[in-house]
């Protein structure tokens, strides 16, 4: 028989149990036909939330997934045995299920998706599964490296003394085996407090990198969608120690990510020019890594080993190979997200990995000794400036000051708004016209011409361009154009030149411009003045709620006489219990938002807050230094959260969760920077039996808002025809919460079966309307219904908790009368105006949500 067909008639077999177990009338879990498997064998790791939470560790062979069920989650640590008990094999399709296994049916429960690769075995499989050790490799978004699978002897022994195996089950064992992925140490004996210590663990560089035995880092898939670090511009370099000093590149900025043998390089934007740099990216491929986040420099050195940026711009063009990367920070590593890591360890890591890399990679050296001296030096030498960073901060998105820049001349990003005719033999044009905002969105205002640093070739490409941009009107504030001739030309302000020039005129013009390039990597509507501050301002550790934390460059800090006045006037809740440590930190940038600003928002919707928010179990999203730092949930609360917070034990072997009561506790989260609050469905005193269903409407991005408000509403109907309460939240984002009042009793496994049928109903009646599928391809154009959230341990944003996102929007809940389906958008409320909607209102919209309550079954 061919090895295919054979294959096939023994995956038909090998489901034959599986199916026998199952209605498939009743649950959705997939049949599955018997098929060859793939070139690559697939691997799937699923949260299997049954009687007993465990792991369904599946991998495939011979046209099926072998199973396993895990009860604990799989370890990195090579000392950890992980039980693992064999299980009915299950059809490859299994590999993409997720859903709700219906009560009475085997395995009912909740099953998602944990983790799903492919994976290599080390040995042949059939010999393995027969004598009980299997290795393998595996490459997955978690879990990656070698491990290995071991059955266990049978202790016992039957009537006629052979082994039997417990419970007619083959009981295994998982295990990771010691590689550059495991965790290389495990918690030594407790000491007397009870805690475990963990041994300090020798460094060699010999070693190569170790990304896990950096401070701060943690297991994590790829990074998606990553940001980079930006400085702040001031006017001297700072003092003191703990600074680390680099030169000051003249590029473009590239996050260089590997991922399974590829290379991309990535602009501040997320613009893709890998094929701009295909020379970097070949040597990225053959760095001694599967995955990496590199942040770095795309530059061209001159004679005198300078970056020139004109030159990088002119070997782009002629795909010219003297083009390289330095390389100045790693961000991720094998699995392991590094930004919370210090800088000095993520550059002892990079240092590492480029340890004999191609010339295309270097790795950017640093000083840590005066750095004055240092900048005088690299002015000496002709170098653009030099750059400041904290040895011991963390990589914090955005503008930061744990970065800083000193430049030796001036240099600004400014836009072309229009150019002037060429005299005597020269072509192309005569000068440049540039404009300049003063702040995002304002309008353009003219600073000067600039008609030198331009070749011949410059000359000619560039006006090709100006040529298809011209327009006859001026796009700058006339008043500021006085002067400037009739015999211009004016474009549209769509390119960006980099501009270096000794200083500014009184009357705001350039002095002796010099043009060094255009600024592919970013667009003309965000280029603003560059102002620097000085020093002192940026180098204030003070700012800081904590040692090694990112200092956050102050967006509209208030002026001395506003803070005088408010130390005259104190603003409301000035005198309050909770002690609020450097009050003027700015936590919202985009808005001005404070985190006094966030503590008297709190105080104001409080009376209406805390009747829903009290006593339930907290998930905290903590920005500690703003929306645009480093940000992270946090379940489990410890010693770093104030004792005002009240506590409430989940699990006996797990750090307990936080939840408020009264109004210091909600400021004592302010204190630590937990912009959002999300909210179990139940409260301390009854953690399992919920009181409350909470259905989240969460449409796709090219649904219309119409479809979402009716949506909502249908909702609400069939709620009320079962004879349910059903109240209504913004969310702060394009979807909507309807929020049921119910009466404790059910336990969370009725509460969710409850809500899923209720949505299954929807998904049924209209399927091309709703699903109630996680999978993103699933939800193209429908409404996802998320039942989900009706589970134990499992949140949803908190009413009147503001969202971590751009304007501060509020999760704010409002009456069914209020909600408008001919809406264009989503409407959206931010924290400055929630105090002055809900001091208008005659009635809170939830105010009969108490009375409203009503017994599920």
């Amino acid at each position: 028989m061919p090895r295919a067909k054979r294959n096939s008639a023994s995956a038909r077999g090998a489901l034959e149990t599986y199916r026998r177990k199952r209605d498939f009338k009743r649950t959705p879990e997939p049949r599955g036909a018997a098929r060859p498997g793939a070139a690559q064998l697939s691997f799937v790791v699923q949260k299997h939330d049954a009687t007993r939470l465990h792991y369904d560790f599946r991998l495939e062979h011979r046209g099926v997934l072998k199973s396993w069920a895990v009860p604990k989650e799989p370890s990195y640590d090579p000392h950890d045995r992980r039980l693992a008990v064999r299980t009915e094999d299950h059809p490859l399709e299994y590999g993409s299920f997720e859903g709700e296994i219906p009560e009475g049916e085997y395995g009912a429960g909740s099953v998602v998706i944990w983790d799903r690769g492919t994976w290599s075995p080390l040995a042949d499989v059939d010999r393995g599964l027969a004598g009980g050790k299997l290795d393998f490799e595996l490459s997955g978004d978690r879990l990656v490296g070698r491990w290995t699978l071991v059955r266990m002897a049978a202790r016992e022994s039957n009537s006629r003394g052979g082994p039997r195996k417990p419970n007619g089950k083959e009981n295994w064992l998982l295990i990771k085996r010691s590689d550059p992925e495991a965790t290389r140490t495990r918690a030594a004996p407790k000491a007397r407090t009870g805690k475990p210590r963990r041994p300090r663990r020798p460094r060699s560089a010999a070693a190569g990198p170790r990304p896990n035995d950096a401070p701060g880092a943690r297991r994590a898939a790829p990074l998606a969608d990553p940001r980079p670090q930006l400085a702040t511009a001031v006017t001297a370099p700072p003092s003191g120690s703990g600074w680390l000093y680099e030169p000051k590149l003249d590029g473009y900025r590239l996050l260089c990510a590997i991922d399974g043998g590829r290379a991309a390089l990535l602009t501040r934007r997320g613009n893709d020019w890998t094929d701009r740099f295909a020379a970097i990216a070949a040597a990225a491929r053959e760095l001694p890594c599967r995955s990496a986040l590199l942040d770095g420099e795309a530059v061209v050195y001159d004679a005198r080993g300078l970056t020139d940026f004109q030159r990088l711009q002119n070997s782009i063009v002629r795909g010219d190979p003297s083009i390289v990367l330095v390389a100045f920070d790693l961000l991720y590593l094998d699995g392991w997200d590094l930004r919370a890591a210090p800088l000095r360890e993520r550059k002892a890591l990079l240092e590492r990995l480029l340890d004999g890399a191609p010339p295309a990679i270097r790795y950017s050296e640093h000083v840590e000794q005066d750095g004055a001296a240092f900048f005088r030096e690299a002015c000496r030498l002709g170098l653009e400036g030099i750059v400041a960073k904290r040895a011991g901060d963390p990589y914090a998105a955005g503008r930061s000051r744990s970065w800083l820049k000193v430049k030796c001349l001036e240099r600004q990003e400014l836009v072309i708004v229009g150019y002037t005719d060429p005299a005597g033999a020269r072509s192309g044009f005569g000068a440049l016209l540039l404009g300049a905002r003063e702040r995002a969105g304002a309008p353009l205002r003219y600073v000067g011409k600039v008609g030198t640093g331009f070749d011949e070739r410059a000359l000619r490409t560039l006006k090709a361009r100006l040529e298809g941009l011209a327009r006859r009107t001026s796009p700058v504030e006339p008043a500021s154009a006085k002067g400037v001739g009739r015999r211009v030309h004016w474009v549209e302000p769509e390119l960006v030149a980099e501009i270096a020039f000794s200083e500014w005129t009184g009357d705001g013009r350039l002095r002796q411009p010099v043009f060094h390039g255009l600024r592919e990597d970013k667009p003309a509507a965000e280029v603003v003045l560059e102002r620097p501050v000085p020093v002192a301002e940026a180098q204030d550790a003070s700012d800081s709620p904590r040692a090694g934390a990112p200092r956050r460059a102050v967006a509209r800090p208030p002026s001395k006489a506003k803070r005088a006045a408010a130390e005259r006037d104190p603003p409301p809740g000035a005198a309050r219990a909770v002690k609020l440590t450097h009050p003027d930190k700015v936590l919202f940038p985009d808005v001005g938002i404070t985190k006094r600003e966030l503590a008297d928002y709190w105080e104001q919707v409080a009376p209406a807050a805390l009747s829903y928010l009290e006593r339930r179990p907290l998930t905290l999203f903590r920005c500690p230094n703003g929306v645009r730092g480093q940000c992270f949930f946090q379940k489990h609360v410890g010693v770093g959260v104030p004792s005002t917070v009240p506590r409430v034990s989940v699990r006996d072997d797990e750090e307990p969760y936080a939840y408020v009561e009264g109004l210091p506790s909600l400021l004592a989260l302010v204190q630590i920077g937990a912009l959002e609050l999300h909210a179990w469905g139940s409260r301390a005193e009854h953690l399992d039996q919920p009181d409350i269903v909470v259905l989240d409407l969460d449409p796709d991005e090219k649904l219309a808002w119409s479809a979402v408000a009716t949506a909502a509403l249908e909702l609400k109907q069939r709620l009320e025809a079962l004879g349910l309460a059903a109240f209504l939240r913004l969310t702060g984002g394009k979807g909507l919460h309807v929020v049921v009042p119910t009466v404790p009793g059910p336990t969370w496994p009725a509460v969710k079966r409850f809500a899923r049928a209720l949505v299954d109903e929807m998904v049924r009646d209209a399927p091309k309307r709703f699903t109630a599928s996680l999978a993103k391809d699933q939800r193209v154009g429908k409404i996802f219904i998320d039942y989900l959230r009706n589970d134990r341990e499992a949140t949803a944003i908190a009413s009147y908790s503001p969202r971590a996102r751009a304007g501060a929007p509020v999760a704010l809940p409002i009456e069914w009368d209020e909600l408008e389906p001919k809406a264009r958008r989503a409407p959206r409320f931010g924290l400055r105006d929630v105090p002055k909607i809900v001091g208008r209102r005659k009635r809170d919209p939830w105010e009969r949500f108490d009375a409203e309550r009503r017994a599920l079954v």
